[in-house]
């Protein structure tokens, strides 16, 4: 995200809008060549008592397999409009990020939790350099940004690999047939799941791409890039939290700290949102070269969708400990279909904005379906007054940032804050009544 001042100085806005469907085209094959497996493994690594030969060899066969089957169809990828070019790319990029995710994962699943976020620091180095070199030395446009991505996860993954003695885990003979179908059981409908959070976060730009062109296209990409910066930190909190959500603790117990948690996450989350929502348009003046600077338009309504998404995570959490990752499939495809639906029908009135418009609807549907299901399995306390007073605010302060009322703007920051003020005062005496008492003993 951080670089994207230096991609829009370098593609143009059709070049940026191309890469972003390549790169986007492989996130979605992703998945789908591994099964899914690395969602297995953390799962099933972390139960005390499991295998981690079996699952990590398990994981790696499947990988394998499935990129030897997508290599099969290189043919066909090689017709594919914009993407027919850089057809070896993408499958290298899809079998390195695959790679890196399953060592990343097993990291986890070990306890080595410090050198999953050592290697992911590693690949955030290894990635800065290869663009500058690529990008800005040899010129190399579109295909040096793909292989940079490919040489960092390359990269990445051998770290892991030498750093966890990796090989220690392949054993083809560790295989159990139930350790398998228990894992793939959990997975496969995780598949589908992630191809339509892939159509809510992506669809919208291949419309825009087909009904607006490539040019505007870029420019919706890059005002994703704001909402980016929330997506990274809850991706940071959910690595952390998907490890706390697994330890055994009797349902009452859980039911208490998974409410706690939420409260804050809730709070942060959508706190966050509207200081991003207030100063879209300045992050935009430092985020993107000047012919980029009016998709600032977009961000704010794509921001607050993001800000939804992240609270619909939190509640698969508890799909994913209780084993129902059907319920995480089922909750995304109503949002898939809102998407669609919503893209089609108001990119050709309102243009880009109209694809923003659909983008929050279709989070608006996870959120809340995920919201009252999950009620079934894990009762997760919200403060619904509180919540739907905030997100009236945050609407109002996308219309007034709109409008460039910045001062009013900027006063929506402080409502929401007012309205938070208790589980962040709460959460910061807990975190502060914990150092203390470590220090004391």
């Amino acid at each position: 995200m951080l670089l994207t001042p230096f991609y829009t100085s370098i593609l143009t806005d059709a070049e940026y809008g191309v890469t972003d469907l390549i790169m986007q085209t492989g996130n979605v094959l992703i998945p789908i060549v591994s099964l899914g497996v690395t969602n297995a493994i953390l799962r099933f690594g972390l139960e005390k008592g499991t295998d981690n030969k079996c699952v990590f060899t398990t994981g790696l066969a499947v990988i394998l397999l499935g990129e030897i089957l997508l290599a099969a169809f290189y043919p066909l990828l090689r017709e594919v409009g914009l993407m027919g070019d850089y057809a070896v790319l993408l499958l290298l990029y899809v079998l390195m990020s695959n790679l890196h995710s399953l060592f990343g994962t097993m990291a986890q699943a070990m306890g080595k939790v410090r050198i999953y976020a050592v290697s992911d620091i590693v690949c955030t180095v290894l990635l800065v350099a290869f663009n500058v070199l690529l990008l800005s030395v040899f010129r190399m446009g579109i295909e040096g940004y793909i292989l940079s991505n490919v040489i960092a996860d390359a990269l990445a993954a051998v770290f892991l690999l030498f750093v966890l003695r990796l090989w220690n885990c392949f054993n083809p003979a560790s295989i159990r047939r139930e350790v398998v179908r228990n894992m793939l059981r959990y997975c496969l409908p995780l598949i589908p799941a992630t191809v339509c959070s892939w159509i809510i976060n992506i669809s919208d730009r291949y419309f825009i791409s087909y009904m607006l062109g490539a040019d505007v296209s870029g420019l919706y990409a890059v005002a994703n890039k704001i909402s980016t910066i929330m997506l990274t930190l809850s991706g940071i909190f959910t690595s952390a939290w998907q490890l706390s959500a697994m330890e055994g603790r009797p349902k009452a117990e859980r039911e208490r700290f998974f409410s706690n948690v939420y409260s804050v996450y809730e709070a942060a989350s959508l706190i966050g949102a509207a200081v991003l929502i207030a100063g879209s348009r300045l992050i935009m003046r430092f985020l993107a070269a000047p012919d980029y600077f009016s998709a600032w338009h977009y961000a704010p309504i794509l921001t607050l969708g993001t800000a939804l998404g992240c609270l619909g995570s939190f509640f698969a959490s508890v799909y994913m400990v209780e084993k129902r990752s059907a319920a995480t499939f089922v909750t995304t495809a109503a949002g898939a279909v809102i998407n669609l639906a919503g893209n089609a029908l108001l990119i050709p009135v309102w243009g880009a904005m109209g694809a923003a418009v659909a983008t929050f609807g279709s989070y608006v549907i996870i959120f809340a379906a995920r919201a009252v299901h999950s009620r079934s399995l894990l009762q997760v306390r919200i403060n619904l007054p509180r919540f739907l007073a905030a997100m009236a605010v945050l609407v109002w302060e996308c219309f007034l940032t709109e409008s460039m009322l910045v001062w009013q703007s900027v006063l929506c920051c402080a409502v929401i804050a007012l309205l938070y003020a208790k589980p962040i005062l709460k959460a910061a005496h807990s975190g502060l009544a914990e150092i203390f008492s470590r220090r004391g003993s």
